[in-house]
């Protein structure tokens, strides 16, 4: 299983609920900006930025979990 395959695992086995917006998304126009900066297509990039934004909001909600636990 390489890295991303692990990254995609990992915020399925998170379960949280995915809204359509949210406060941390970003807007179209600095997608687009992301994209022109990085010079590839535009799909990868904004696949791979999705994914790590993903990543970072399955991470943040198990350590939430892992708080409320605590508590």
């Amino acid at each position: 299983m390489n890295e991303i395959e692990k990254i995609k695992r990992y915020i399925e086995r998170t379960k949280f609920k995915e809204t359509n917006r949210t406060p941390y998304w970003m807007s179209c126009g600095e997608w687009i900006a992301l994209c022109d900066f990085a010079k590839g297509s535009r799909q990868n990039v904004v696949d791979a930025i999705d994914l790590a934004f993903r990543y970072g909001r399955a991470k943040g909600e198990r350590h939430a979990r892992r708080e409320a636990k605590r508590a």
